[in-house]
């Protein structure tokens, strides 16, 4: 328990949050990412719409790889925060299970950088989402878990683990049995798959 609290802790203590210059490049990253993805944008780039040296960007994060794998878990922990907050004021723990995914797929589809990476580079996004240590799908698993344990869930981990994979599966390669584009097509599919899973209790089912 105290490992996956202390993973949780760390991974969303924001690193660098009172450093404007590293703030500011992440910034022109995602700008750049967005518009070239992640082949395309180089550190020049980076460095050139941040308006420092090239050498700055290297000695904050050593390379490109190491830039976009903090700006990925940047970008990760803006979102938990978001749907914490939008999770507040739902008690149906089945539900928040439905909203949490639902959140995931609009991310897709709407954050400038998930969007683009989702749509030209889902398997090496993929890829990146298990790098770093820790990586974003153990940050989002760890999230998830953590709530889960909460609502008195026996096998957090595990539920946390199926869910944040799932979501991460749905949202970078989706099928053709549920439609990600259509928002009652999800919910109704989360509904009848997922909120089962968040649902659950210690002594319940």
């Amino acid at each position: 328990m105290s490992g996956l609290a202390g993973l949780l802790e760390r991974a969303l203590d924001e690193p660098g949050a009172d450093d404007a210059t590293e703030e500011r490049i992440l910034d022109a990253a995602l700008a750049e990412v967005a518009e070239r993805g992640t082949a395309g944008a180089t550190m020049d780039d980076f460095a050139r719409r941040a308006g420092v040296g090239r050498m700055t960007v290297f000695r904050r994060f050593g390379g490109k790889d190491a830039l976009i794998e903090r700006l990925i878990l940047r970008e990760l922990r803006r979102f938990l925060a978001g749907v914490d907050a939008r999770l507040a004021g739902i008690e149906d723990p089945g539900e928040r299970v439905v909203e949490a995914f639902l959140a995931c797929l609009r991310a897709g589809t709407g954050h400038p950088l998930m969007a683009r990476l989702a749509r030209l580079e889902p398997g090496i996004t993929l890829e990146r989402l298990a790098r770093g240590s820790p990586s974003p799908l153990e940050v989002g698993r760890a999230f998830v878990a953590a709530r889960l344990r909460a609502q008195g869930d026996p096998d957090a981990d595990a539920a946390a683990d199926v869910l944040v994979r799932l979501a991460a599966t749905y949202v970078l390669l989706p099928g053709t049995v549920v439609d990600v584009h259509d928002e009652a097509s999800a919910r109704a599919f989360a509904e009848r798959t997922l909120a089962p899973i968040g649902a659950r209790r210690t002594g319940g089912l």
